[in-house]
């Protein structure tokens, strides 16, 4: 019998909780490595994963036999980690934003192919079932030819949500203060954008308008924010254009397991509108994904809609691409790139209040 996929995680907080779903119990993989800078989580861990190697030394996590490494740790760390990893001889996942940078994309991706290796960017939303149907639906010509495209997110009340340490809020903010991009549309924006690449494809050009809000727990977060683009018009047909709005409402308490964040989706072809009702919430007492057409609606009541399974779906799903039973990866680190290219042109646009190109 051939041994199991030796999986080493190294940023061990609070996402870890989600990220580690897919390995739990799976016949094929077995974590046998961790790595963090806290004390505290690493004491955690360790209870949880009794048998595990343990330490607070990257180097040394490096020096296991692993197979396969998740990066979870802060965004800035992101590229020199994935590289080092990669150059150890593992393949590797990492945390969205894939980096800070387009070049450190570029040196990521070039850093995969010198070794060999396979490098993800690790998204769950293109794994949450009902976006998944709604795609599948989109493609079967359900609503005819897709003319446009729209996402909502708004921020809720935090304190009535999943905990999320201090220290993981201060570290995103210092990332804001900094200009490198906000915690909703450059960090829980990344899903949007992957979502809207996913579907559609390339993006041509876009504009936006980004604000700063003053949350009560003094945080400073990039909203209220409203975003345009078009994406590449296919075979002469005009291209799907989109919008997505960005709105902080710190005293609306919203039903959640997770995050304090509610999303929604629309898309609308020339014959019936296909609708997306939440994903990390629990907002409203709807079906989940909705089907307008000639008149009628049709509700989609049975679909998994837990938020959480997404992120095992999409580990579960690259295991499989290890293992030779799937055959294309979801999202390359060629995909993480794009991703922030299209964030890198909404800033642009933010910053000169004009229409930007895709690396323009």
């Amino acid at each position: 019998m051939a041994r199991k996929r030796r999986i080493g995680i190294v940023g061990l907080g609070r996402i870890f909780d989600l990220n580690v779903r897919g390995y739990l119990g799976h016949p094929e993989a077995e974590v046998v490595a961790l790595c963090d800078t806290s004390e505290k989580w690493r004491a955690q861990r360790a209870a949880e994963f009794p048998g595990a190697f343990l330490t607070d030394d990257f180097a040394a996590f490096l020096k296991q036999d692993l197979d396969f490494i998740d990066v979870l740790t802060p965004h800035p760390l992101h590229a020199q980690m994935t590289i080092a990893a990669l150059q150890a001889g593992a393949d590797v996942s990492v945390q969205k934003p894939m980096a800070m940078t387009l070049a450190e994309c570029d040196a990521m991706i070039g850093a995969a192919k010198a070794a060999g290796r396979r490098l993800k960017l690790f998204e769950n939303f293109v794994f949450y079932p009902p976006l998944v149907r709604m795609k599948q639906l989109m493609a079967e010509g359900a609503i005819g030819r897709p003319v446009h495209f729209r996402m909502k997110v708004v921020l809720g009340d935090a304190s009535q949500a999943w905990h999320v340490p201090v220290e993981s809020n201060a570290w995103r903010q210092a990332v804001a203060a900094s200009g490198a991009g906000g915690p909703l549309v450059f960090d829980h924006g990344h899903h949007m954008m992957a979502v809207a690449l996913w579907l559609f494809g390339d993006v041509v050009d876009g504009f936006a308008c980004i604000d700063e809000t003053l949350l009560p727990s003094g945080r400073r977060i990039d909203a209220p924010a409203s975003l345009q683009w078009r994406h590449a018009p296919r075979e002469g047909i005009a291209p799907v254009h989109g919008m997505w709005d960005v709105s902080a409402a710190p005293r609306m308490t919203l039903r959640t397991d997770y995050y304090p964040d509610n999303e929604r989706f629309e898309i609308q072809g020339e014959e019936g509108i296909l609708q997306v009702t939440r994903c990390s919430d629990r907002l409203l007492d709807e079906p989940v994904l909705t089907l307008y057409r000639d008149g009628e609606v049709r509700s989609f009541h049975n679909l998994e809609s837990d938020w959480g399974n997404s992120f095992r779906l999409s580990t579960l799903h690259h295991l499989d691409v290890l293992a030779g039973r799937q055959p294309q990866m979801v999202f390359t680190g060629e995909q993480g790139r794009q991703v922030l290219a299209m964030h890198d042109m909404f800033a642009r646009a933010n910053a000169s209040g004009a229409v930007a190109r895709v690396g323009g």
